[in-house]
């Protein structure tokens, strides 16, 4: 994992010290069972975080029996709102929207928008798990909470230098690879000049829950699955999930109940075939006689065999593909 600059705040849920005095954030945390996975919200008060692809914070969630405990984990998303109420933000909700941070980013007029950090956490065991007993212990779900916020670190990679790329997400790291589209959606936006050479983007994500998969499309992928740039292939490892029509004879063959209308994506049954699909990437970029690049950030076995396809296209002549690995963070 790459450690970037930091800009040495300490933010806590409730107060911000600094040099001149105490500013204010907030944050909550909302357990969506369906999904298994807490969304993490936090409006910092400080005017210098300044967010972007590839970086990571450390939370501390301070008061607690054992002490003091931090973890690293990924930004998510970000958004700049002239006003929010993080109290009325639904964990992953299908009906909301989300106001797009400008690539210049952290406005330095007198009334800044509000910034918005979302962090998506993986509920396993000591911490997290807590944190999850605690969201559960509220009536709807969401918890107002003492959270640190320590960072940014990390760094971005040029992703906007490649003409096409390949996104492969294993779970929650999907965290990692939304900054990147994101990144894309706003400097496409941007006036003046064109400062992205990316012409398509492919997204291949394998998740367990179909749920987790429906809300990210619906709101923070949103914005990208409505652009004729940018395609995704989402599969469902679970099986439990019977009210999805699936051809049985074939795990491949798209999901007939998406519920997300005028998206261009496919939804499947199993694991992709990676190797196929990175090779099938490959293969075009050379027709096009285009630069292409493929991020990888999910389990070690995901990021072992997008490496080893990699390496099998280039040894097959497709000598223009870069592969770039996402330290996955939680």
């Amino acid at each position: 994992m790459n450690t970037g600059f930091t800009c040495g705040l300490l933010l806590v849920s409730g107060e911000l010290i600094e040099s001149y005095g105490i500013q204010y954030t907030r944050s909550l945390a909302t357990y969506d069972e369906k999904a298994d996975v807490i969304r993490l919200e936090m409006m910092p008060a400080s005017s210098f975080i300044c967010p972007t692809a590839g970086q990571f914070y450390y939370l501390y969630q301070p008061f607690r029996f054992t002490g003091w405990e931090s973890h690293p984990f990924t930004l998510g998303y970000w958004s700049s709102e002239t006003e929010s109420n993080v109290t009325q933000v639904p964990l992953l909700s299908d009906a909301s929207s989300s106001e797009l941070q400008s690539i210049e980013g952290c406005s330095q007029d007198s009334t800044p928008p509000q910034l918005r950090l979302i962090f998506w956490i993986r509920p396993y065991d000591g911490w997290t798990r807590s944190l999850r007993q605690q969201c559960k212990q509220c009536p709807d779900g969401a918890l107002s909470t003492t959270i640190l916020l320590e960072g940014p670190y990390g760094e971005q990679f040029p992703l906007w230098k490649y003409e096409s790329v390949l996104f492969v997400a294993g779970g929650t790291g999907i965290a990692a690879i939304l900054p990147y589209i994101q990144d894309h959606v706003d400097r496409s936006a941007a006036p003046g000049e064109p400062t992205t050479h990316i012409q398509d983007i492919q997204l291949v994500w394998t998740t367990r829950q179909l749920d987790f998969v429906r809300q990210i499309a619906s709101v923070e992928l949103s914005p990208a699955l409505s652009r004729y740039d940018f395609h995704a292939s989402f599969y469902i490892t679970s099986t439990g999930n019977n009210s999805d029509s699936v051809d049985a004879a074939n795990p491949y063959s798209p999901m007939q109940n998406n519920r997300i209308p005028d998206k261009d994506f496919e939804m499947h049954r199993g694991r992709p075939d990676l190797q196929s699909c990175i090779l099938a990437h490959a293969h075009e970029a050379q027709l096009r006689n285009c630069s292409a690049v493929v991020l990888v950030c999910g389990p070690p076995t995901m990021a072992d065999e997008a490496r080893s396809a990699v390496h099998l296209a280039m040894l097959q002549g497709y000598q223009g593909i870069r592969y770039v690995e996402e330290s996955f963070s939680w």
